[in-house]
């Protein structure tokens, strides 16, 4: 007996395509701030809808598609922190810069380095990305939002909050 339902399959994924692929890619654009990645996440998502084996079992076909759309920026995003703060580890291993000052004041700074990486390790992992690659590294809150694949409000959001967490937590008794 043929299987009849690749035709209804195709017909279901087509339909779907033209009456919402626009709005699609204006959703993907706004999560990612840049026209190739929304592109190929809007590309992705109709491909890993096209996979699903059991089309007859999705109720609302267009929150579906909206929803894997959603998940890809939010799996992108994870894997671009991960990547991050691989690369950043390497770090930990580079020897301090031996300093010629006061003993005293060398104590001091590195308890205040001690204490700021307790401040930091308390941050939620995206908060951490974007207050370091902002303070250490320097990126402007484009380069940091290209890099994580987010939008520059938010950057400029989860920044606000990094630093108002790390004040709060200075001023709550660890010091700084």
């Amino acid at each position: 007996m043929p299987n009849n339902s690749a035709p209804k399959s195709d017909s279901f994924v087509k339909g779907l395509y033209e009456s919402s692929y626009k709005e699609l890619f204006a959703f993907l654009l706004r999560r990612s701030n840049n026209r190739q990645q929304a592109q190929d996440f809007s590309q992705e998502a109709f491909l890993r809808l096209i996979r699903v084996e059991r089309k007859d079992l999705i109720e609302q076909p267009r929150a579906y598609l909206f929803r894997i759309a959603a998940n890809l920026v939010h799996e992108k995003r994870l894997k671009n922190i991960s990547q991050w703060q691989k690369e950043t580890s390497a770090l930990d291993n580079v020897e301090e810069i031996p300093c010629e000052d006061d003993p005293h004041a060398h104590i001091e700074r590195q308890k205040a380095i001690q204490d700021l990486e307790k401040i930091l390790a308390s941050l939620p992992p995206i908060y951490q990305s974007v207050l370091l690659m902002r303070k250490r590294d320097g990126l402007n809150h484009a380069e940091i939002a290209e890099r994580l694949g987010i939008s520059i409000h938010t950057v400029r959001k989860y920044l606000t909050r990094a630093v108002t967490e790390c004040r709060k937590a200075h001023s709550m008794g660890q010091e700084l």
